[in-house]
């Protein structure tokens, strides 16, 4: 088991290609409390649809995390690294405010799967301590997040970590048939203003 980040009980790891990783996923890809904000309603997943997810991430460049807290597995969280504005569909000159060249970006996603351990703080905590790492371990000078623009729960949790907004991206992610902006956030290593770690 790879160890991305901990602290305090709470354990970012590396998925792993189990049959206990997959079915932990499945569960929560089948919650509509989690599919609501994450892939839409109408997404359909089985363990065969989660493996070649999983599988599809190594190609995409993508990590993967299980996020446990004192043991118990509550959430996902995935970075993969960001080259250029269209992988986020950011105008250029967006892109260009925000990162110099030869800097490097990687991109997050997160949620908490187990519905009662929201709205405590924890997604703050969790999106803290996979910063930290990614701009220690991972040598990360920009990062990037890409919510939609009607999440305000997501929104403010990232505005509590210090990121900040970019630019909003009209009609960039379908779901359930919509489509929806997506407001472009960022946070830069050494930002005042944010505690990390």
């Amino acid at each position: 088991m790879r160890i991305v980040a901990e602290q305090d009980g709470l354990c970012i790891r590396q998925m792993e290609a189990t049959p206990a990783d997959f079915k932990q996923i499945l569960c929560w890809m089948t919650d509509p409390e989690t599919m609501r904000f994450w892939e839409g309603m109408t997404e359909l997943y089985d363990l065969a649809r989660v493996e070649a997810e999983y599988r599809a991430h190594a190609n995409e460049h993508t990590t993967p995390c299980i996020v446990e807290l004192d043991g118990r597995a509550i959430g996902y969280m995935q970075f993969a690294p960001i080259d250029t504005a269209s992988d986020y569909e950011m105008p250029q000159a967006q892109w260009q405010r925000i990162v110099r060249p030869e800097e490097t970006v990687y991109g997050i996603d997160l949620y908490i799967g187990e519905v009662s351990f929201r709205d405590r703080g924890i997604g703050t905590r969790m999106l803290r301590l996979l910063a930290s790492a990614l701009f220690v371990a991972y040598r990360a000078d920009v990062l990037l997040i890409d919510p939609k623009a009607h999440n305000a729960r997501a929104i403010a949790c990232y505005r509590k970590c210090g990121f900040r907004d970019v630019c909003v991206v009209p009609a960039r992610e379908k779901q359930d048939g919509i489509w929806h902006d997506s407001r472009i956030m960022a946070l830069r290593a050494g930002d005042s203003g944010q505690s990390l770690g």
